[in-house]
């Protein structure tokens, strides 16, 4: 087995952990409400005209208020603004910023790998994109899921409001973990169920034997705007024991026995890092929005505090 780009389990096979507490373990009242306070944003996407809560560029009549300019002959004089005409004795009409419905797509890695660590990423990766979800929802976005290992699995249509809240919980909620990861497939079958362009969150450990590489690069190409959280467990990036071990794979079902010393150790930290830096590398370079995260770090930080930093949300 080689050390590139899979991390495999130590000790035997890792049995798949989940701990499913229904909907309603998500969140707690005053957690809802911090997420309130983000923002989704799309940024370089042609949106199809659908009025939401999204500024575009150009100046439209809306609920969101803008800048005044000087009344000009036949404009409508519904827009004018009457206090400022009875203070200054000039027209002035208000001008309000056109707003556009913004798609936020989930997509959760479901393989096999995600049922590692402790607790499990799949777990963690569920939380972040109800997180998410939520952000959207509140905020009038259209928001639709799905689940991927091989290919995209278990669409949950796209939708808005308190019903799609409900929904997306619900969704996650009854998640699994099984299979091998084929990210290009997944992205491929993803565009044939939700062709329209939109904000794509993928969560995923990015595992996959075939290159997560042409993955992403087909959900470019179909002109979605992509966040991608990749989230890891610390055990899969520090290699405690030496000695005789056994090397597991949990999506291919191999095994291989070795003995681990210093070299090894650190031949396996060197493939690691330039792993990284390949990801990172090529999401600053497609203009991804790309965060990297382990279970250990407490949740409520990575999303009221990591996320902040990048240009999906605000």
């Amino acid at each position: 087995m080689s050390f590139e780009f899979r991390i495999p389990s130590f000790e035997g096979e890792s049995k798949p952990k989940t701990r499913d507490a229904g909907v309603q373990a998500f969140f707690d009242p005053e957690f809802l409400k911090k997420l309130e306070r983000l923002r989704l944003v799309a940024k370089r996407l042609s949106w199809s005209g659908f009025k939401g809560e999204h500024p575009s560029l150009r100046k439209g009549f809306s609920l969101e208020f803008s800048d005044y300019r000087k009344y000009q002959r036949g404009d409508d004089l519904r827009y004018v603004d009457w206090n400022i005409y009875r203070r200054l004795d000039r027209l002035c009409l208000k001008l309000f910023t056109a707003e556009e419905e913004l798609n936020v797509y989930l997509m959760i890695d479901t393989s096999r790998s995600m049922a590692e660590g402790d607790p499990p990423k799949i777990e963690y990766a569920k939380r972040v994109a109800a997180a998410l979800g939520y952000i959207g929802l509140k905020n009038l976005d259209r928001v639709g899921a799905t689940a991927f290992s091989a290919r995209a699995l278990l669409p949950l249509e796209m939708g808005r409001g308190r019903r799609q809240i409900l929904a997306l919980f619900s969704f996650l909620a009854g998640l699994s973990c099984r299979g091998e990861t084929d990210l290009e497939g997944a992205a491929q079958s993803f565009a044939a169920v939700f062709p329209r362009t939109g904000l794509v969150v993928l969560v995923s450990d990015l595992f996959d034997p075939e290159g997560w590489r042409a993955g992403l690069e087909a959900l470019l190409r179909k002109g979605y705007q992509v966040l991608v959280i990749h989230i890891l467990d610390e055990r899969e990036i520090s290699v405690a024991p030496r000695g005789d071990v056994s090397l597991f794979d949990v999506e291919s079902e191999r095994e291989r026995r070795l003995f681990l010393d210093d070299a090894l150790v650190e031949r396996f930290d060197e493939e690691l890092r330039d792993y990284l830096k390949a990801v990172e590398s090529f999401c600053i370079s497609r203009n991804v929005d790309y965060l990297r995260t382990t279970t250990a770090t407490p949740f409520e930080d990575f999303v009221l505090l990591t996320l902040r930093q990048i240009r999906s949300v605000r």
